[in-house]
């Protein structure tokens, strides 16, 4: 006993022990602690990538749906446009290949197709082979034949793009209309600036993946194609790619099904980036629990419990982000690593909200304007027809486009462009009443929903709109000046769904436009004048090639002499289908469809074959001929004049160019610049309709006319004790004091004759004297007429 007293003590004694128990058991809870936070960390990271990539699924599901929606509303507004549709029912395949080209570039669409009744391609934009495109279309084609229109990918040249395709109807349907968008670098590119993550476009036909776009860098993307793991991911599985030393959490599904293809999108958040502040953090406790061993046991025990309860609440912030909650942010307490984890998690839970209230913002608003677009429009439409009708109350649409918005854009630039549009919402925002909704339907044209109004209301509305756009729009020291066509449509009067309504507020809009007129109220019949119009348009391009146009010859009588000294040459057109059409149905289609220039030359040419002998025999002295606001503009016109007279051996003072003076006051600068070259080749110049337009004398004088012509309307009625007589004696002294030749058409009685001629008018023309007449008609006239004022 007493040799074992004397042993040395071996180990740690029970204070020693309990001294390495509390240090062990203080170590133990520490990587317990660290353990529990990295699990949670990592936890709270995964759910807040899963929530990222859920969300950015549904940004995706509403990109694609407004890609779709944009692709749809153009090609049915080339599908509805007039000149298209007629192209299209006339095999005029140049200009619809021309209208299919614009549309395209107008909406920055990959490939524009125009596909025969029978899926055959007639004009491809963009895919090479024409047999293949056919084939991929198909499934398309049959979509759209069953559900009137289809939005859905198609393979073309091996390529995947967002198509949609509508019916051309004229009336029936004629052809398909598809524009589409390539799934490609570009898309891959924007999707990602949006939802901050790497974005693939991958194919998976069930045995291979594909990459089809991606913006991963060049290693990363070569790396995802040798993946094991690829298929799995491209197959739905959510799982973690190793892609050349970063880590990537991966989430898959579905852009479209086309042809037996897979056409998928693959999102990948970089989980080594996410997780590098938690690492941070994981180290920074580390050194903290390491000083609490040293200080003491107790630290230790309080330093878990404070690192516990900061994570749950982290945890449970994660949790409700992911259930799409992000009012209420995390309490920050203290100024250590855990405050600022919960400061990173408020700023992560706040920059998610403002970006999904972005999102669904730039859904649904034009990026120009503000205002809202045309698919919030059409859905705010849609309820408000809903309310209105369980209520029994009207609404009206008011569709509003820009005149002459065009040349605006064209002579100053996109910019002035993009500026007036700008200003135009402005103050168009600033005009409508709180309850209505304005929106930008696209390019230069808006919508107003004015609920509970019917068709008188909505006109007054109309008419504040427009004048509030009437007032000069002063943009970089450039005046531009603006005015509106308003077409205006009512339900339930006009329509019963917001489609149609839409259409037929449209419709008005270009009747408004046709008839120079600022307000126009949709009038039933004018779907079948708007049909007869894209037919009348189709057989007017080639009127000229099949002779259907003839000009017929009208009388002017110099009153001193009771000699015809002029004749006026009127075009007219005859159709197998329609019969005779009148010059005011036809003019402003050619107007429209750019067929005037043409149709003018041959007016021209013909009048001055036909007036050659005529005016060598001095049978008369002179042909006018009637121009239309178009041929101000064209700059060959004077040349093309000169080359025609020199042809027909016709002295240039025998040929009168009459213009209206509503044509002139449209661009009067275009105007005095052609008058100006055509009265230096001694082109006589004439302005017809005097006294129905605005211009003034001093605009007059510019114009270096040297007739003018007062309109019918105020002649007709002279004998009969009208105020007409007040009006035309002013014109005819305007007319002398400036020396110019006065002229008076309409003269349809002995009555306004003789007061013409007691008022010292120059000229006449009418039906007192002579109807318009074929060329032989009106020699054998001319003849006798002469020959009875010889008698006389």
């Amino acid at each position: 006993m007493g040799d074992d007293a004397l042993l040395p003590r071996r180990g740690l004694g029970f204070r020693g022990r309990i001294v390495l128990g509390f240090v062990l058991l203080l170590i133990g809870t520490q990587i317990a602690t660290l353990g529990i936070v990295g699990v949670a960390a990592e936890r709270a990271v995964r759910t807040q990538l899963g929530d990222q990539l859920r969300v950015s699924e549904r940004v995706w599901a509403q990109l694609a749906d407004a890609s779709a929606e944009r692709l749809q509303e153009s090609v049915s507004v080339l599908a509805n446009d007039f000149a298209f549709r007629a192209a299209v029912a006339t095999r005029d395949q140049p200009t619809a290949e021309v209208a299919l080209l614009n549309q395209g570039m107008r909406i920055d669409a990959d490939v524009a197709l125009l596909l025969a009744p029978d899926g055959a391609v007639q004009v491809a934009i963009g895919p090479e082979d024409d047999a293949d495109t056919a084939r991929a279309m198909a499934p398309l084609l049959a979509q759209a034949e069953a559900d009137g229109r289809a939005t859905g990918v198609a393979l073309l040249d091996a390529r995947p793009f967002l198509m949609a395709v509508v019916p051309v109807m004229a009336p029936r349907r004629v052809a398909w209309a598809a524009v589409g968008l390539h799934y490609g670098e570009a898309l891959a590119r924007r999707y990602r600036g949006i939802v901050g993550m790497e974005v693939v476009f991958v194919e998976d036909d069930g045995d291979h993946v594909r990459v089809l776009a991606s913006t991963l860098p060049d290693p990363q993307t070569a790396a995802l194609r040798l993946s094991r793991d690829a298929g799995r991911a491209a197959d739905g599985d959510d799982v973690d790619l190793a892609l050349d030393g970063r880590r990537y959490a991966s989430h898959t599904f579905s852009a479209a099904q086309a042809s037996g293809q897979r056409v998928r999108v693959m999102l990948l958040a970089d989980l080594d980036e996410a997780l590098a502040p938690y690492r941070q953090l994981r180290d920074q406790i580390l050194w903290l629990a390491g000083l609490a061993a040293l200080v003491a046991a107790a630290l230790a025990v309080l330093v878990g419990q404070g690192i516990a309860r900061p994570v749950q609440r982290l945890a449970d912030a994660a949790r409700r982000i992911g259930a799409g909650d992000y009012a209420d942010p995390l309490p920050v307490r203290g100024r250590d690593e855990l405050a600022d984890l919960a400061g990173a998690f408020n700023a992560m839970q706040r920059e998610i909200g403002q970006r999904e209230a972005r999102i669904r913002f730039q859904a649904t608003h034009d990026e120009l304007t503000g205002l809202p677009n045309r698919g919030h429009a059409l859905g705010v439409l849609a309820r408000t027809i809903e309310g209105a009708r369980q209520q029994g109350r009207n609404c009206a649409v008011l569709i509003l486009d820009l005149d002459r918005f065009k040349e605006i854009n064209d002579s100053l630039g996109h910019a002035y462009g993009d500026a007036v549009l700008t200003g135009v919402a402005e103050r168009l925002r600033a005009a409508v009443r709180g309850e209505d909704l304005l929106a930008r339907l696209g390019g230069d044209e808006f919508l107003v929903l004015l609920d509970d109004a019917d068709a008188d209301a909505a006109c007054e509305r109309a008419h504040q709109l427009a004048l509030v756009l009437e007032s000069p729009f002063l943009l970089a020291d450039t005046q531009v000046r603006l005015e509106a066509s308003i077409g205006v449509a009512v339900y339930p009067e006009h329509a019963d769904d917001a489609a149609t309504l839409l259409r037929r507020a449209d419709i008005a809009m270009y009747e408004a436009k046709q008839q120079h007129r600022r307000v126009l109220v949709y009038r039933a019949g004018d779907d079948e004048h708007h049909l007869r119009q894209v037919s009348l348009m189709g057989l007017l391009r080639h009127a000229l090639e099949l002779r259907q146009f003839r000009l017929v010859f009208q009388p002017k009588v110099e009153l001193a002499s009771r000699r015809v000294v002029h004749v006026e040459a009127l075009l007219r057109w005859t159709t197998p289908e329609y019969g005779n059409v009148t010059p005011d149905e036809f003019i402003p289609l050619a107007e429209r469809s750019g067929m005037i220039r043409a149709i003018t030359h041959h007016v021209v040419d013909e009048a001055l074959r036909q007036a050659a002998p005529w005016i060598a025999d001095g049978l008369i002295e002179g042909v006018a001929v009637n121009l239309s606001p178009m041929d101000l503009v064209d700059g060959e016109l004077p040349d093309y004049v000169a080359r025609r007279l020199q042809a027909h051996g016709v002295p240039s003072s025998s040929l009168v160019l009459e213009v209206t003076e509503h044509t002139v006051m449209r661009d009067v600068e275009a105007a005095r610049a052609t008058m100006h070259r055509l009265r230096g080749q001694g082109v006589r110049l004439s302005i017809d309709d005097f006294g129905t337009g605005h211009s003034s004398l001093a605009q007059l004088r510019s114009l270096a006319v040297d007739e003018i012509k007062i309109d019918k309307s105020f002649v007709s009625d002279l004998g009969n004790g009208s105020d007409d007589a007040v009006i035309v004696r002013s014109a005819i002294e305007i007319g002398h004091n400036m020396g110019l030749k006065v002229i008076a058409e309409g003269v349809e009685g002995p009555e306004s004759l003789a007061i013409l001629e007691a008022l010292h008018c120059d000229m006449v023309q009418g039906y007192l004297f002579s109807r318009p007449l074929p060329g032989d008609a009106f020699v054998a006239w001319c003849t006798q007429f002469q020959r009875e004022q010889a008698g006389a």
